[in-house]
């Protein structure tokens, strides 16, 4: 971090705005601020570390800081302008102060506010704008916090000794801001959480290894010896050996598995031979109860049948009666077949007169022998056909009629459809006239919109154009604050090259100074004994000019002449920059023209010209179509014209039709009502002599077929009569009783066959030799089952035994296989755990020497540190006094390998810092300071101290010590370092040239600037 431009106004003891130019400062490299007590010289360091975090670097009040010389309606601020990491920040704070209320009477108190900006060129970028996030942005940009800045690059009076007194955790928190160590720190977590993972790696692989053995265990535990009554209580002693405790005990598990193994398969030949004896004896107790079931079951069946040896014989009687009555069958059902068509056909006739008399009652206009024909009784043939002639003349009559009033009908309906025809037609020339209205209306607007579509056309190039101009300005609005953003970098670009111009140029003229300075020594170089001298002549020389160490040679000018050319050719082609961006800028900005000071206006007229432009054209392309449909709507027009004409001829054609059917009708139907009277409908009158004709037809030739079916009567009664009085049977009704149908008499002689035969077979199988000589009494088939399920029951369990006894051995076999292989990675995971516990506890100062791996880096930059501290602290003391490091924790101390103890050259004797008087306090914090300084720039990736502020202590030194402490900060000028210092002593105002006075008056303090002559 380095400040370049600070600005306090009514702050402390400055009313007035007072601002410090610190890169006029800079150009010297070492400063002095000097004025008289109580002036406000410390006042300064507390600006510049306020504007920085919102703190003082003294003991000072955050909330007094506003001037009390300042006027009421003064508002305190303070603004620094610095650099970090190659960027330009400005920050702005304002403290909290009581004001006056702008209302009213009475004051009011103001809250503290604080602004980060990034400049760039001539812009500043807000960052953030609220203290506490400034606060937090720029501990990020200068990478300390307010207590480690005051340590480090503010050293405020009072506090100058914090670093070298400071305690080690003090001292480690510092060292871990100024050196990123936080990867060491990380790398010891990261250790000991891979050693805690291994350890639980070897954790669970040591729960794995009893979970096999447990496995294995219980693999077992069915196949334990179960101990005796006796050695009940020696079998609880040894419970906890039940479970292999290692790969020895899981061997022993397979060996006794395997004997339990061998012990079952003897168990499972032996219940097998038994099973199979078993099984031998129940198949022959099973033959000799098959023999005797089957002799006892014939037995029963021969019983059985001869029980119904009556039935059968009375069947067999039963069967030769029907078979003689068979021989009558045709004739008895001649006989009822004669008798039973005799019935229906009476019973026909009689429904037959029924639907004649209904159909004569429903007739209409019926002839007189239609009416007088008797239905009571079936009527003679000749009566019958008398009553069909009759009617049917009369149907010829009413069919005459018929045709007449389907005429009627027709003219009827001609009349209606003419009628609808010419409401049609009217309907049709409303329709058409109001369609013609309606297209009329149309055609008008179409009209009007291609009037307007041609105008929009005419005008679409002067509308293109203002659209263009548009968006040309609306683009250059845009482009302006890329233009100035490009000017400004231009510019800032000019004068960071006419800087490097201006630093050239005096690194030049210095060497051409120190050049012209060593002119004589060069020129004594070329003297020669009795040669005259180039400058004065004489030919002795008695004391030639000697050159100086610090004297510059042609390739020393020469290389800053290049330098010099090499930055003025620079800064020309930036001023060369700055006018192409000047141009392009003034270009952009004429193209805007009056836009340019209301972008958003631009925008909007762009917007608007590129919407009339986008209506217009929409305009423009519809004026084909609008042309096409004004020649349709004529079309149209024309076209309903036409239809109007046609649907008024229409209509006077129809209503002429509708006259002359609808009086045709009227004269038909008038004739039709003379004829068969009012309101009766001759097609109606046709419909009911339908079923009546039809009827009259059924009993025709029903007289015809009861005189047939009479005579087959008499015929097949007399046929039967005969037969019977030469047979066995006395009447028709014996005959039907003997008959019997021929799948009864078929069913009769099979039952008989089957009982005869099923006689025969049972006599045959007990009259086998295979059923002789079998005992009294069944043999136990039941018991000889027994025996079989018993011993496969016992064959069965064997199997069961043995199955599990070789699974149980292959389980065990593969879990202690398991194991073996578990064994080796454990005791690999073991090694690896005892490994890195080692290294983490080492890496976190838990084992000898008891320093944590983060804390030995950090010592060792202090070892750096110390080592650049006593550079410069042997030169301000004269070789008296070096800083050590000591292991100020001890034995596991948290902080140890932090500690400073101070080498005594005159004793011999290491010492406390805090022995030091304060003079010797003083040096050797300044060199401590300065070493922390050298360090961190050494190291890359930490923080950059590019300034150096030290309030008093000067004044402890006396005047040989002061001597070479002011030579110590001649030498880190040289190197490139701002240091400012505030003190009252006198010798420093002569041996540096520039600084700032601060002055007090009633009015408040004022500062002055520049060198000791100006000031």
């Amino acid at each position: 971090m380095k400040p370049h431009h600070l600005r306090i106004e009514a702050f402390g003891p400055y009313a007035e705005p007072v601002e410090i130019g610190f890169d006029e400062l800079s150009q010297e490299g070492l400063f002095l601020i000097h004025g008289t007590t109580g002036a406000g010289k410390t006042f300064l360091l507390d600006a510049l570390c306020f504007a920085l975090y919102g703190e003082v670097s003294g003991d000072r009040s955050v909330k007094a800081l506003k001037s009390d010389h300042a006027e009421p309606a003064a508002v305190p601020r303070v603004s620094l302008e610095f650099s970090s990491g190659g960027a330009r920040y400005l920050v702005e704070r304002s403290p909290a102060y009581i004001a006056l209320k702008t209302r009213g009477e009475g004051t009011t108190e103001k809250a503290p506010q604080a602004a980060l900006y990034r400049l760039v060129g001539t812009e500043r970028e807000v960052i953030v704008s609220r203290t506490t996030e400034v606060t937090r942005e720029v501990e990020g940009l200068v990478g300390l916090n307010a207590g480690q800045f005051r340590q480090v690059i503010l050293l405020p009076q009072g506090k100058f000794a914090e670093v070298l007194r400071a305690k080690a955790d003090e001292r480690e928190a510092l060292l871990k801001t100024l050196f990123d160590t936080v990867v060491f720190e990380q790398a010891g977590y990261w250790l000991e959480d891979k050693a805690k993972a291994a350890r639980g790696e070897v954790a669970e692989q040591n729960r794995a290894q009893e979970v096999l053995r447990n496995q294995a265990a219980h693999e077992w535990g069915p196949f334990a010896p179960t101990p005796a009554e006796g050695e009940a209580e020696e079998e609880e002693a040894q419970a906890g050996e039940a479970v292999p405790t290692d790969q020895a005990g899981l061997d022993r598990l397979i060996e006794q598995i395997a004997a339990v193994v061998v012990g079952t398969d003897s168990a499972l030949k032996q219940a097998t031979a038994t099973w199979k004896s078993a099984q031998t004896a129940k198949a022959e107790i099973d033959k000799v109860a098959d023999r005797w079931d089957r002799r006892n079951v014939a037995k029963a069946k021969l019983e059985a049948l001869e029980a119904q040896r009556d039935t059968v014989e009375m069947l067999k009687l039963q069967l030769a009666t029907a078979v003689r009555a068979e021989a009558l069958r045709t004739s008895v059902d001649a006989e009822r077949s004669a008798r039973a068509a005799l019935n229906t056909l009476q019973g026909s006739i009689k429904v037959q007169l029924q639907a004649a008399i209904r159909a004569r009652d429903d007739a209409q206009a019926l002839p007189v022998s239609v009416v007088v024909l008797d239905l009571l009784a079936l009527p003679s043939l000749e009566d019958l056909n008398e009553a069909t002639s009759d009617l049917a003349a009369r149907r010829a009559e009413v069919s005459g009629l018929a045709k007449k009033a389907l005429e009627a009908a027709q003219a009827k309906k001609k009349a209606e459809d003419a009628v609808g025809l010419a409401s049609k037609a009217e309907a049709e020339r409303t329709t058409s006239t109001t369609a013609k209205e309606t297209r009329q209306q149309e055609r008008e607007a179409a009209a009007k919109a291609f009037t307007k579509a041609c105008s929009a056309r005419d005008q679409l190039d002067g509308l293109q154009r203002a659209a263009q101009e548009a968006r040309e300005r609306a683009g250059a609005v845009d482009a302006l604050p890329k233009a100035q953003k490009r000017e400004g970098d231009a510019v800032a670009a000019k004068t960071s090259a006419d800087a490097q111009v201006s630093k050239a140029n005096a690194a030049f003229v210095a060497l051409r100074q120190r050049q012209i300075a060593g002119m004589a020594a060069r020129l004594a170089g070329g003297l020669e004994d009795g040669a005259p001298c180039p400058v004065c002549g004489s030919l002795e020389h008695p004391a030639p000019a000697q050159p100086s160490e610090d004297a510059v040679s042609d390739d020393a000018i020469t290389a800053a002449e290049t330098v010099l050319a090499t930055a003025t050719n620079a800064a020309e082609n930036a001023a060369v920059a700055v006018a192409e961006a000047l141009a392009a800028r003034k270009a952009v900005l004429e193209k805007a023209g009056d836009a340019a000071n209301d972008p958003e206006a631009a925008r909007k007229a762009a917007s608007q010209s590129a919407e009339a432009l986008a209506a217009a054209q929409a305009l423009a392309k519809t004026v084909d179509t609008l042309e096409a449909a004004i020649s349709q709507h004529d079309q149209d027009l024309r076209d309903l014209e036409v239809a109007i004409q046609t649907a008024t001829t229409q209509i006077a054609l129809q209503g002429q039709t509708a006259a002359d059917e609808a009086k045709r009708a009227e004269t038909l139907s008038a004739e039709i009502v003379k004829e068969l009277g009012e309101g009766v409908d001759p097609q109606a009158v046709l419909q009911t002599f339908v079923p009546l004709e039809a009827a009259l037809k059924a009993l025709a030739g029903s007289c015809q077929a009861s005189t047939s079916a009479t005579t087959r009567l008499e015929q097949a009664s007399a046929r039967l009569e005969k037969e019977l009085s030469g047979s066995e049977f006395a009447d028709v009704r014996a005959v039907e009783a003997a008959l019997k149908d021929e799948p009864v008499r078929q069913k009769w002689e099979q039952r008989i066959e089957a009982f005869e035969k099923e006689v025969t077979g049972q006599t045959g199988i007990l009259a086998s030799p295979d059923l002789a000589d079998l005992p009294q009494e069944r043999p136990d088939t039941a018991a000889a089952a027994e025996m079989v399920v018993s011993a496969d029951a016992a064959r069965t369990a064997a199997v069961e035994r043995h199955t599990q006894a070789r699974r149980g051995q292959g389980e065990i076999q593969r879990l202690a296989g398991e194991h073996r292989e578990g064994e080796v990675s454990l005791v690999q995971k073991r090694e690896r755990a005892q490994l890195l516990s080692a290294v983490a506890d080492r890496c976190l100062g838990k084992a000898a020497p008891f320093i944590s791996l983060q804390r030995w880096v950090l010592s060792a930059y202090l070892a750096e540190i110390c080592r650049y501290a006593n550079q410069r602290l042997e030169l301000m003391t004269s070789g008296r006094y070096q800083l050590r490091l000591t292991d100020e924790g001890g034995r596991g101390g948290r902080n140890a390998g932090l500690g400073l103890r101070v080498l005594d050259a005159y004793t011999g004797e290491e010492r406390e810092v805090s022995s030091l008087s304060g003079g010797e306090t003083f040096q050797a914090s300044l060199a401590l300071a300065l070493g922390v300084a050298d360090t961190v720039q050494a190291h890359t990736g930490g923080v950059h101290l590019d300034a150096l502020f030290i309030d008093e202590g000067f004044g402890t030194l006396d005047p040989d010590n002061l001597q070479l402490a002011m030579d110590e900060l001649d030498r880190l000028r040289e190197g490139g370092r701002m240091i400012g210092i505030i003190s009252h002593v006198g010798a420093l105002r002569e041996r540096i040239r520039c600084g700032i006075e601060v002055l007090a008056s009633d009015q408040g303090s004022r500062v002055c600037v520049g060198t000791p002559a100006m000031l």
